[in-house]
């Protein structure tokens, strides 16, 4: 079933090749008749897809409006806020945040669901062995049901770009070899085998298929997405014009040509990797706006 998340158009897409998206958070007019980023709305739009990201579209695509103990559930599946009023939002812990990156991972699962039409194939967040450890393995686990991809993501919430896509090479290395992309394999085997997911069989059929680590690789696209603060919410209110398109244009260009410098992995040339791009105005700010809805959610 297709799902459109981002009704309010909240995200803008400035940037779509085959190896390189890059995004924006719109700005609008505020009751105080100033131009603001619209963080509250993209903290909105991450929180109305936490149930979705826990459980996966198999089980019940209309989870926020049917159950209100499936939504506290998808909450508690994330880590616990444990007082939302004694939060202090410092660097430190903004950065110790960064280490789980569940929001991080709820966002990349956003992206491919809305614009690559992906649907989820083994719900990570619902199998971790405890709401506050993360999950092994990679962020997401989509595939695509016309072509039968199968997308195996990374993602990085940091403050800084560059710590943000040396972070992702650090996982592009330690994950994409003969030895991790198996134990993998066999993972999501275990759980596609006990799952209602929209052809099952058949996506069982296809990973027994691909059982030499040649033919994985050939199926996969390895989405890594980098979500970054950066100036250009201070530069420019209206982010669709063409000065404001070129200077997002030039900073997205800089990063691709970092990631590509840094990217030595011997398989590179057999790796269908998308980098994805996601400057944001405030990780301090958004981070408070999602720890106070996601506390919420915790409590119904």
């Amino acid at each position: 079933m297709s799902r459109s998340f981002d009704k309010k158009n909240v995200i803008l897409v400035q940037i779509n090749e085959d190896d390189l998206l890059s995004f924006l958070v719109d700005k609008d007019l505020t009751d105080d008749g100033t131009i603001k980023c619209r963080t509250k709305d993209l903290a909105e739009l991450l929180i109305n897809t936490i149930p979705e990201y826990v459980f996966a579209e198999y089980q019940n695509p209309d989870i926020p409006s049917n159950s209100v103990s499936m939504v506290r559930e998808a909450a508690k599946c994330m880590y616990t806020v444990k007082n939302r009023d004694e939060i202090t939002y410092t660097d430190d812990y903004a950065r110790s945040k960064s280490t789980k990156g569940d929001f991080g991972e709820v966002l990349l699962h956003l992206l491919l669901r809305e614009f690559k039409g992906t649907i989820p194939l083994v719900s990570k967040a619902y199998l971790k062995d405890s709401p506050d450890v993360p999950a092994h393995g990679f962020d997401v686990v989509h595939v695509s049901p016309q072509e039968k991809i199968l997308w195996l993501g990374e993602s990085k919430f940091y403050t800084d770009s560059k710590a943000g896509i040396r972070g992702l090479i650090k996982d592009l290395k330690g994950h994409i070899n003969q030895n991790y992309v198996d134990r993998q394999f066999a993972f999501i085997m275990k759980n596609v085998t006990n799952n209602s997911i929209p052809g099952r069989n058949e996506w069982i059929e296809i990973l027994n298929d691909h059982a030499a680590f040649s033919a994985r690789i050939k199926m996969l696209n390895i989405p890594m997405l980098c979500i970054y603060e950066h100036d250009i919410y201070n530069h420019f209110e209206d982010l669709k014009t063409d000065e404001a398109v070129s200077y997002h244009k030039t900073n997205v260009k800089k990063l691709k040509k970092l990631f590509d410098r840094l990217n030595t992995h011997p398989l590179k040339s057999n790796l269908n990797i998308i980098l994805m791009l996601f400057p944001i105005a405030n990780k301090q700010e958004l981070l408070r706006e999602l720890e106070h809805r996601l506390y919420c959610m915790q409590q119904i």
